[in-house]
C-alpha cells in the first residue's frame, strides 16, 4: 500500500489533491483506503482503523453485511467522489452491444487444463 511512488507523492506539498480515475473502486478495500489516505492522510491514516469499520464479525448475513458495507462506502466517499457514467456523459454514443464468442482450446490448452483438473 505504500508504494515508492505513493511514498515520493506524498513528500510534495500541496494545497490540494486529486486523483482521477477510469475504472471503479471495486478492487479491495486496501486499495481504496490507499488512495483515501494519499487525499486526506490525517483522516484515512491508518488501515487497521479503516478495515475494522466495515468488520461485521461472523454472525452477520452476508447480503445484510454486504448491503451494509456498500451503503457504509457510499456514505464515506459522498464528499469525496465525483462519479460520472458515459451514457450521462455522452448522450449521442449508441446502445452497447455485447458479443460473447466461444473459441474451443487448442490441443496443448487442453492438456494444460485437463493436468490442472486431474491435480
Amino acid at each position: 500500500m505504500n508504494c515508492k511512488l505513493i511514498q515520493e507523492l506524498k513528500q510534495y506539498s500541496s494545497a490540494n489533491r486529486l486523483i482521477l480515475t477510469g475504472t471503479p473502486l471495486h478492487n479491495n478495500l486496501a486499495e481504496l483506503w490507499s488512495l483515501l489516505n494519499f487525499i486526506l492522510p490525517d483522516i484515512f491514516n491508518d488501515f487497521h482503523s479503516f478495515q475494522q469499520w466495515f468488520n461485521f464479525g461472523e454472525n452477520t448475513d452476508l447480503g445484510e453485511q454486504t448491503a451494509g458495507i456498500v451503503s457504509q462506502l457510499h456514505a464515506i466517499l459522498k464528499p469525496f467522489l465525483l462519479r460520472r457514467l458515459k451514457v450521462d456523459v455522452v448522450t449521442d454514443l449508441p446502445p452497447k452491444k455485447e458479443y460473447i464468442l466461444y473459441a474451443p482450446l487448442a490441443s496443448e490448452q487442453k492438456e494444460h487444463y485437463q493436468a490442472t483438473l486431474d491435480q
